[in-house]
């Protein structure tokens, strides 16, 4: 669990309407002046902080670059957007989307001699973070050489039960 004085800035506040807007500012967490020699290496040191802070980010966009374009990717938190439905509305009714358009955004580019930075474009949260990381969806998928062991295993008619009880 994250120590309470870790966060510069929490504000629970009531607006007009008399909805409680809720904001995390994780600046002071992400202030990094280094230069990472690769992409995963920059992806990975993101990752991890954002770990500490109990919350997730993923790549909202990215590019390897062009002749006009630098390469560049953004990753934000796990938690911003909008839930779409689909076309056939296979979820019940009673049940919540994670996506509450959390703000929190931060982009990394590659500079002229092949290094990369970051920047923070926003460094708020509207939701609280996960206090326990037991059960999320990133904890939960499976290492590279956790898949292999499945996929060589599969490939050998191994039967699923099986497959399971070794990866435990």
């Amino acid at each position: 669990m994250v120590h309470p004085d870790v966060f510069p800035q929490q504000v629970v506040s009531q607006n007009v309407q008399g909805v409680v807007v809720k904001r995390i500012d994780v600046d002071n967490q992400f202030k990094s002046e280094q230069k990472f020699e690769s992409r995963d290496q920059m992806l990975q040191w993101i990752r991890m902080e954002a770990s500490k802070l109990e919350f997730s980010v993923v790549i909202g966009r990215s590019d390897n670059g062009s002749d006009r374009r630098c390469a560049f990717v953004t990753m934000t938190c796990e938690r911003s957007g909008k839930y779409r439905t689909p076309l056939w509305n296979f979820k019940r009714d009673d049940t919540d989307s994670r996506k509450c358009k959390c703000p929190f955004k931060v982009c990394g580019y590659m500079l002229e001699n092949k290094n990369w930075r970051f920047n923070v474009i926003c460094d708020l949260h509207n939701h609280d973070l996960c206090e326990k990381i037991v059960g999320h969806p990133s904890v939960c998928r499976l290492m590279p050489e956790e898949n292999e062991c499945v996929v060589d295993m599969t490939l050998n008619l191994v039967q699923p039960k099986n497959i399971l009880a070794t990866l435990k």
